[in-house]
């Protein structure tokens, strides 16, 4: 029979499952129609096929938000975390925290920023985030970029899924490159307060933020006027992108 702190582990494990699969659900109910006209006939929103799984998906996540909620209070997630630490040294877990970084950065990069953000603002924050996190080698650093990082891409998650972004941008053209580009902003802030008094690590930072600005004004304008491909999302800076050029040309 389990301990009471191998149960209480085991509900923190359960509990984080239960959300992410909750959150799945929401994500998918909220691509289903809430109206739609069949045959001239307009249904209302309360027979839509989509409100059953999204009371079985905010269902779900509030019980999973509860038995996360008394794992921490019991200590079920500090248990967690002291087995994971005792099962890995400092070199495994200075390598799980380079995986989770790459992890973090990709996944945000390809899935979260690259359909529904601006492609010049989203290569930009992608490659200042992910030069720094490795150039600087200084695992403390590493650490609080990444936790930065993560909350600012959960914040921009919560968004997404509940279309903000789409509602935002419907009132005000390109309004959620606004976001992205303080949020971008916020990372070159708090990179330059942590390395201000060491002057290698702002050489590295200049040239951090210099090659992540370069990049992408190079590969939008070739790959938007020479190969002639549309970019994923253009938004603001893309659209500007283009007033320069057709004014130009």
């Amino acid at each position: 029979m389990m301990e009471k702190k191998e149960l209480r582990r085991a509900d923190f494990v359960t509990s984080i499952l239960l959300i992410l699969f909750s959150l799945i659900i929401l994500i998918k109910s909220f691509q289903m129609p809430m109206k739609d006209t069949y045959g001239g006939v307009r249904n209302v929103w309360y027979v839509s096929p989509a409100l059953l799984p999204l009371f079985i998906g905010f269902m779900l996540l509030l019980l999973g938000g509860i038995l996360l909620r008394n794992s921490i209070r019991k200590g079920g997630a500090q248990f967690f975390f002291e087995t994971i630490r005792k099962k890995t040294g400092d070199a495994n877990r200075e390598k799980v925290l380079r995986f989770t970084a790459i992890i973090v950065a990709l996944g945000s990069f390809v899935y979260l920023f690259i359909p529904r953000i601006d492609f010049f603002l989203s290569i930009l924050t992608f490659l200042f985030f992910f030069i720094v996190l490795f150039y600087f080698d200084d695992n403390d650093f590493q650490k609080k970029i990444l936790i930065r990082y993560s909350i600012g891409c959960a914040v921009f998650l919560v968004l997404f899924i509940f279309n903000v972004h789409s509602i935002v941008n419907d009132m005000l053209f390109f309004a959620m490159d606004i976001p992205m580009l303080l949020f971008f902003i916020y990372l070159l802030l708090y990179t330059r307060s942590y390395v201000k008094n060491d002057p290698e690590m702002r050489k590295k930072y200049r040239i951090a933020w210099i090659i992540s600005v370069i990049v992408p004004l190079i590969i939008c304008p070739v790959f938007r006027y020479l190969l002639l491909v549309p970019l994923p999302h253009e938004g603001g800076i893309v659209n500007l992108m283009n007033l320069l050029y057709y004014a130009v040309k």
